[in-house]
């Protein structure tokens, strides 16, 4: 059995204090002006703890990314068996719990760039997912697709629908998970279009 000592504990509590200082701040709109020393004098550790565990603040953006992904919103990268549909549609509804987040990492500087922090894996997540629902797919069709998607699959998406549109959160939400199976069917009939009768 692994111990868990009571330094180690200290540590992560300190670290998960600063962090949820940041949320705060970005749930606020207002994380872009908020400097370290004012996270750690509101987190109630040191300037000196701080740096020890972020030494920078892209050492902290980074930290803070992985943890509201993981954490916060638990949005898993990989895509499994439930498909690209059905993971958007998970996804989406984990951000929806937390709406103030999901605008906050579009419309802010340091939400765009916790949001990048993932972003690589994200892509490769989705196109090793059409990969397996569209086999035979050509590399262009491919590389055009998974950039399509990978927008459809984030909450830029959803969110400007919502915003442009008129539609609520489900609306938009489900207007995206809409157009996400509309444009695999059509990549379906493009890679084996003797399936739907297709011209050969």
């Amino acid at each position: 059995m692994t111990t868990v000592t009571l330094r180690a504990r200290q540590a992560a509590l300190a670290r998960t204090a600063v962090l949820q200082v940041l949320l705060r701040h970005l749930e606020a709109g207002d994380a872009d002006a908020v400097s370290m020393d004012d996270l750690a004098g509101e987190a109630g550790v040191s300037r000196r703890t701080l740096y020890r565990y972020f030494p920078t603040r892209d050492d902290l953006l980074g930290a803070a990314a992985e943890w509201i992904r993981d954490d916060v919103l638990q949005l898993p990268v990989d895509i499994g068996e439930e498909g690209i549909v059905e993971s958007f549609r998970r996804a989406a509804t984990r951000l929806e719990q937390h709406p103030r987040v999901a605008r906050a990492l579009l419309r802010t500087e340091t939400g765009r760039t916790l949001r990048t922090g993932f972003r690589r894996a994200r892509v490769d997540a989705i196109r090793d997912a059409l990969k397996r629902e569209v086999p035979g797919l050509a590399r262009r069709d491919l590389e055009r697709a998974t950039g399509v998607l990978t927008y459809l699959c984030s909450s830029s998406a959803w969110i400007t629908i919502q915003d442009e549109s008129g539609l609520d959160a489900l609306g938009a939400q489900a207007a995206v998970a809409w157009a996400i199976e509309a444009l695999l069917a059509r990549l379906r009939e493009a890679a084996n279009p003797r399936s739907k009768g297709g011209k050969r």
